[in-house]
């Protein structure tokens, strides 16, 4: 699963935030605040849960919430595809769905 959210996100590799804040620190910034979000559970005071934008939704104006319903978990490879196709998104675009 790590490797496929990598892969999608275009992610070098996830590691922990400690491992990010220190190499920052070994090349020479000073890190002010450093904090890993999903420990906090919502995004700021009162936001909503941080993995909210992963949920599925069938409100179409929730849109990165919109295309992991069933439906559209299914029919977004087609659309890519046919956007590949009349080169409007890059090759390869499918792969990272």
């Amino acid at each position: 699963i790590k490797h496929d959210i990598e892969v999608g996100d275009g992610l070098p590799d996830l590691v922990h935030y400690s491992v990010c804040t220190k190499a920052l620190e070994d090349a020479g910034f000073e890190v002010l605040e450093a904090r890993d979000a999903m420990m906090d559970g919502h995004l700021g005071n009162g936001g909503e849960p941080w993995y909210m934008p992963l949920v599925p939704s069938w409100n179409p104006t929730k849109w990165p919430r919109f295309q992991f319903n069933p439906v559209m978990f299914r029919l977004m490879p087609l659309i890519l595809r046919f956007f590949e196709l009349i080169k409007l998104v890059p090759a390869g675009t499918v792969k990272t769905q």
